[in-house]
């Protein structure tokens, strides 16, 4: 009796956390550079990230400007985990996965990099998704 209340309660508390991951709205939370997009609640499967952008590409590009197409049409676009937030970069080796963007002013302007999802098209590949 007892390994089936600790099965039931893992079982609820599992289909409670995905059920959380589904339903949470991903929230952009910066955009950097002209191609970076930084989001938290980012969905963790690739058809579901697909299905984010294609449902959002026009509002980001509405609100954002992204994505950038050169004149030969082509354009790249990453999504990135805001995770923890923006750090300073010291230097050190601890900081060497840190991806820092120059358009802020202020010293914590890096973050890690945990790259969710890469957008890239050209006239010569059609649309790629990473």
């Amino acid at each position: 009796m007892n390994k089936r209340l600790i099965a039931g309660v893992i079982a609820a508390a599992s289909c409670g956390y995905l059920l959380w991951q589904y339903f949470t709205p991903v929230e952009i939370v910066a955009v950097h550079d002209g191609n970076t997009i930084l989001v938290r609640h980012f969905p963790y499967l690739k058809s579901r990230q697909i299905a984010w952008w294609e449902a959002n590409k026009d509002m980001i590009q509405a609100q954002y400007g992204i994505p950038n197409k050169r004149e030969d049409d082509y354009y790249s676009v990453v999504i990135m985990d805001f995770g923890e937030g923006y750090r300073i970069d010291r230097g050190t080796d601890e900081d060497s996965d840190l991806l820092c963007f120059d358009d802020m002013p202020v010293d914590a302007r890096c973050i890690e990099k945990k790259i969710r999802f890469w957008i890239r098209f050209s006239q010569n590949t059609g649309m790629l998704y990473r």
